[in-house]
C-alpha cells in the first residue's frame, strides 16, 4: 500500500521537467510505475503501462504482482487504476 503526496508529485515533476498541467491534480503514471517496480525490487529493463483510471494525489493505492509478470494497481476499494506489464 502506498500513498503519494502532493510534495512527492511536485518533486517528481520538477526532476523530470514534466510540464503537463494535469499533474497538478493527478499522480503521473510513470511515477507510480517506477515506485512500485522499485518497491517490488523487480529487475525489469522495460515495461508497458495500461492506464485504466487516474490516481489522485493522496489516494491510497495497493498493488499486486502476479506470476505472469504483471502488476495490478488498484485503489483501497479494489477499483483498478493501472496495470504494469513486463515487456
Amino acid at each position: 500500500m502506498i500513498q503519494i503526496t502532493r510534495e512527492a508529485v511536485e518533486k517528481y515533476i520538477k526532476l523530470t521537467n514534466d510540464q503537463n498541467p494535469i499533474h497538478a491534480q493527478i499522480v503521473p503514471g510513470q511515477m507510480v510505475a517506477q515506485l512500485i517496480i522499485s518497491q517490488l525490487q523487480l529487475d525489469w529493463s522495460s515495461f508497458k503501462i495500461k492506464y485504466v483510471e487516474s490516481i489522485e494525489i493522496n489516494e491510497v493505492i495497493n498493488y499486486k504482482y502476479t506470476p505472469d509478470n504483471k502488476v495490478i494497481v488498484s485503489n483501497e476499494y479494489g477499483k483498478i487504476r493501472m496495470k504494469i506489464f513486463k515487456s
